[in-house]
C-alpha cells in the first residue's frame, strides 16, 4: 500500500490506493497533509501512521512510522500458527468454519479490548473487523466488544458483522440484550434470521 504512493500523485490517486478518506487532514496555504492510521495484528508493527504531504494538489512527501502510543503496553495481537486471511468485506467469508483454535484466548482478548476501549468509534469498528479476519469469538467476548461502541446503530451493525464468527451462537442473545429498545433487538434478530 505505502509503496504505491509516488511523488506527483493527485489526492484522488492516493484515495484509490488506501481505498478510504484519510483519518485526519491538515492544511496551510498551498500545503496539505493527510494522515492514515493502520493496525496490523499479524505483525510486530501494531499501529502504523502514514503521513502524506501535498503541495499544490500533488504528493510532495511521505512518512510512515510505528505509533507505540496507540499500543497500551506496546504489545500487539499475535497468533503462533499460520492462518488464512479473508477480506473483511465478505461477511461471512466463503467456506468459513469454526474451530476452537481460532477462538481468541483470554490474554489476547484483553489486549484487543483495551485497544478498543481507547479508540474512536470508527477505529473500534476497524479493530474488531481486523480481529475477525483471524479469530472467532464467544458470545461473552462479543458482548464486551460491542458494549464499547457508543451508538446503537453502530452496535447493531457490529452485531450483524460479528455473528458469523460466534462459536456459541445459542448464547448470542446476551449480545443482543445490550440494546435498549425492543425494536432494535428485533431488527438485529430479523437481520440474523434468528426469528
Amino acid at each position: 500500500m505505502i509503496s504505491g504512493v509516488q511523488q506527483g500523485m493527485t489526492p484522488a490517486e492516493v484515495r484509490s490506493i488506501f481505498k478510504s478518506e484519510p483519518h485526519f487532514r491538515r492544511f496551510e496555504g498551498n500545503m496539505e497533509e493527510w494522515e492514515y492510521r493502520k493496525f496490523s495484528p499479524l505483525s510486530d508493527v501494531g499501529w502504523s501512521i502514514i503521513l502524506i504531504q501535498f503541495t499544490d494538489g500533488r504528493v510532495s512527501g511521505m512518512d510512515s512510522f510505528k505509533d507505540r502510543s496507540m499500543n497500551l503496553d506496546n504489545a500487539t495481537l499475535t497468533r503462533p500458527s499460520p492462518t488464512v486471511i479473508s477480506t473483511i468485506d465478505n461477511f461471512p467469508p466463503v467456506g468459513h468454519s469454526f474451530d476452537r483454535e481460532r477462538t481468541m484466548d483470554g490474554f489476547e482478548f484483553r489486549k484487543l479490548l483495551d485497544n478498543v476501549k481507547y479508540s474512536s468509534t470508527n477505529e473500534k469498528k476497524r479493530l474488531i473487523e481486523t480481529a475477525l479476519q483471524q479469530y472467532d469469538f464467544t458470545s461473552k467476548q462479543a458482548k464486551e466488544l460491542v458494549e464499547q461502541i457508543s451508538f446503537t446503530s453502530d452496535q447493531k451493525e457490529m452485531m450483524i458483522k460479528i455473528y458469523p464468527y460466534i462459536v456459541d451462537k445459542q448464547n448470542f442473545e446476551v449480545v443482543i440484550g445490550i440494546l435498549s429498545f425492543g425494536s432494535d433487538r428485533e431488527e438485529v434478530r430479523k437481520a440474523l434470521r434468528l426469528r
